[in-house]
């Protein structure tokens, strides 16, 4: 069976708890967690381990699922010289510009220089007053091929190890 922390095949798993989540996890990620009927470190001691004659084949993804991030909408780069450079063609301040779209012209200043990002209810005023486009294109950003049939936490947390 795999561990669903490191990804470990292993004949052996042990119940625990990692951050409120009861896990499945081979012997060394499971010193990580607790155990979820005693709610104290967890002991190897104490553990039951789960075990099983021969190892589970993870299900073959059948397509692509379509997740919340396939329609996010991200912002480009370098917005803040999109916004001033199309401020400065249409020949504005950024006072004028602030009033039309409503906005504090401090907030347009920041804006411009690129310590804040725009809302999305500014994006869609900026893009209409200036003639601009704010946000990227979603089709460059293509799902990577991935040698794995699935993900385990592992692949997502780094551990910290004390010294």
């Amino acid at each position: 069976m795999e561990c669903e922390l490191c990804g470990k095949i292993t004949s052996e798993l042990y119940k625990s708890k990692i951050e409120g989540v009861e896990m499945l996890l081979c012997k060394e990620c499971a010193k990580f967690g607790k155990s979820p009927k005693t709610y104290s470190r967890y002991s190897l001691n104490n553990a039951v381990p789960i075990s099983s004659d021969k190892p589970k084949k993870a299900k073959k993804p059948i397509g692509h699922k379509k997740d919340m991030f396939d329609d996010l909408k991200v912002v480009v780069e370098d917005y803040g010289d999109v916004i001033r450079k199309a401020r400065e063609k249409k020949h504005m301040t950024t006072k004028e510009l602030a009033l039309k779209i409503g906005m504090k012209e401090s907030t347009l200043h920041k804006l411009e220089r690129g310590e804040l990002e725009p809302e999305e209810k500014y994006v869609k005023k900026l893009e209409s007053s200036l003639g601009i486009s704010l946000y990227e294109d979603s089709e460059g950003y293509e799902d990577a091929k991935v040698k794995k049939e699935s993900f385990t936490l592992g692949d997502f947390v780094k551990i910290k190890r004390r010294k």
